[in-house]
């Protein structure tokens, strides 16, 4: 029973030591390309947000369900990514605990994600659908950065990164691995 705590004791002391990844210094969200080659994200650009059940939901003074779909144009995002588990770094942008990994839904000239009133929990403050979610894991450094990746392999397809209030979003694809 002691060997457990002393154990428990040893693990603790190694995470709160653990050290920042060699980020850049400037506010932002990365993806680590190689060990030592990092590419700053850009915001996603959203347009057409459609917002639906509006009038019902008033009408029935909130009895029924409220939700919106948001519109990233183009058919892709021009953050590429060939492998299925990155691992993104935040620097001063939103916090581990509220970050999300959302699947877009593929159209002709768009991406599209959905949000209802009736998703909304602590854990999903947009509503995303819980079927678009995918699990983080997420490490905490001293310096206040954080670093996230997708507990499983992603599917190919089109994602946006959320961290907290979703403004701002980072968007990304995964292509399969050459």
């Amino acid at each position: 029973m002691i060997g457990l705590g002393i154990l428990f004791l040893l693990f603790a002391q190694a995470a709160e030591t653990s050290t920042a990844p060699a980020v850049p210094a400037a506010t932002g969200v990365y993806f680590r390309q190689t060990e030592s080659d990092w590419v700053l994200m850009q915001p996603a650009v959203t347009s057409n947000a459609n917002a639906r059940g509006v009038q019902l939901f008033v009408y029935t003074g909130g009895y029924t369900d409220m939700g919106e779909n948001i519109a990233c144009p183009g058919a892709q995002a021009s953050m590429r990514i060939s492998v299925p588990r990155p691992t993104l770094v935040s620097r001063a942008v939103g916090s581990a605990k509220d970050a999300l990994l959302v699947r877009l839904t593929k159209k002709k000239d768009s991406r599209i994600y959905k949000t209802s009133f009736s998703n909304v929990t602590v854990e999903n403050k947009r509503g995303f659908r819980k079927s678009d979610i995918f699990k983080l894991v997420s490490q905490t450094y001293p310096d206040g950065s954080f670093s996230i990746s997708p507990e499983k392999d992603l599917p190919p397809g089109e994602y946006l990164l959320v961290l907290g209030n979703a403004v701002p979003a980072y968007d990304f694809g995964i292509d399969r691995g050459q």
